[in-house]
Parts: structure tokens; sequence; C-alpha cells
């Protein structure tokens, strides 16, 4: 591996471990990075963390907002490259969407996607009833070259260790919190994305989008774009409720 190439990546990702105040503002930042290094070297990217609780998989960090819509297609068809790596504990890479055989509810979902290619990379939680991987999706049909591919795992590889130490020191309702938190953002965009539905009679991907479209030119956070919808509608701030830990 090339040293010049992961030194200072490791290097940010240790500083990193060291200033996150919690569990969501570390797998957010992890994105972030993964996002920067892939984009450095390889061209365009774009990165999220999913996380399962009981087999239920949501999006808790995203370096923007299409990396997230991407998971979120994943979620709706039940198929797809992270969804495997939760199921293996091994990295899966899609080369072309268009060229794509495998999980064909999810290529088929991907048909009008900027998205052409995929890595999916395992990050061990080491809790019985929750797993992570980090996605990283590109709008070029290729391979994540090896270096970067060896970053990242470098990267995951440390998070599973940073990741393991913090539930060993939080409390069960820490973890948790964190967990509902991230929960809550998603509720509110499923919601929004919802109501877009039935007043457009749109898709949910394209309620989705018009989200996203709506995020990008206010330069405003995909929740907040969501509550900003939820608002008009009712005037209230939705909840959500999942098994605790």
């Amino acid at each position: 591996m090339n040293d010049e190439l992961t030194k200072p990546g490791t290097d940010v990702l240790m500083d990193m471990l060291l200033d996150s105040p919690d569990l969501t503002v570390f797998l957010q930042r992890l994105a972030q990075i993964s996002d920067a290094e892939l984009s450095r070297e390889a061209g365009e990217g774009h990165c999220s963390v999913t996380v399962w609780r009981k087999r239920r998989p949501f999006t808790i960090a995203s370096s923007g907002p299409e990396a997230a819509a991407m998971d979120e297609l994943q979620y709706a068809s039940n198929q797809g490259p992270c969804m495997e790596v939760a199921k293996t504990g091994r990295p899966v890479e899609v080369l072309d969407f268009r060229t794509e055989t495998r999980w064909p509810r999810y290529v088929a979902a991907m048909a009008e996607s900027p998205m052409r290619s995929v890595l999916a990379v395992p990050i061990a939680l080491h809790t019985p009833d929750a797993s992570a991987a980090l996605n990283c999706y590109s709008p070029h049909p290729r391979h994540v070259p090896v270096q970067i591919r060896d970053m990242l795992l470098d990267f995951t590889e440390m998070a599973a260790r940073a990741l393991s130490l913090s539930v060993k020191h939080q409390t069960q309702i820490d973890l948790a919190a964190d967990l509902a938190a991230a929960m809550q953002s998603r509720t509110a965009i499923d919601l929004a994305a919802g109501v877009i539905m039935a007043q457009t009679n749109c898709s949910q991907q394209e309620a989705v989008d018009i989200m996203i479209t709506a995020s990008s030119n206010r330069n405003e956070k995909l929740r907040d774009v969501a509550l900003s919808v939820l608002a008009r509608f009712d005037g209230s701030t939705p909840t959500t409720h999942f098994d605790s830990l």
C-alpha cells in the first residue's frame, strides 16, 4: 500500500476519533473523509453509512443527499450491495449498474439514477443486534482503484475499533439515543416524501428528488427541507418509535 497516499487520510481519521463528541458525529465525519479521499483520487464520489438495527436499515450519516437517496433505493427494494454486506460481512462492489445482474429489483430502481458504481464495506459494531457499512457511490462505471479500496478498508477497520470502544464505554441509553436521532431525521424525510407524493401524484423517488433539489438550491440539510414541508402540512414535529437496544 502507498504510505504517502494512505497516511494523510488515516492521520485525519485518528484526529476524528479523538475529537468526535458522539457516535453520530464520528460516522458523519467518516462519510465525509471517505468521500473526500474517493473524490480526490478517483473522481467524484458520494459516501454514506448504513446501520442495521434488528435487521432494519437506515442511513445514519452521509456526505450529501445523493448518497442518502441511493441508500433509500436499496432499503425500498430490500436488496443491493450494502444489504448484501449485512448478510455476508464482506465488501461488495458493483462496477456498472447498467450491466449488473444481481438484485434485479434494486438494479431496476437504479435505472434512472446518475450513479453507475458502488463499493460497500462492512463496519463491525461488535453488538449482537447492530451492524454497519460504508457505502461509496460514483457516477462513473469502474473498479475502485486498489489503493483507494485499501484506504477505505483501513478507515472502516479503524472505525470498527473506535466503535467497539464506544460501545464498551457508552451506556446503552447513550447509544440508543444516537440511533434514535438518526431515525428521527429519516422519519421526517419519509413523511415529507409522502406529503409531496399526495400533493403532486409523483413517485417516492421523484418526491425525494424534489427535496434533494431544494436542499441543494437552499444550501440546507435534507432533514431541514423535509421539516419545512411537514410544517406547512400540519405544523407538528414527527416522532419515531423503535425498539431500544
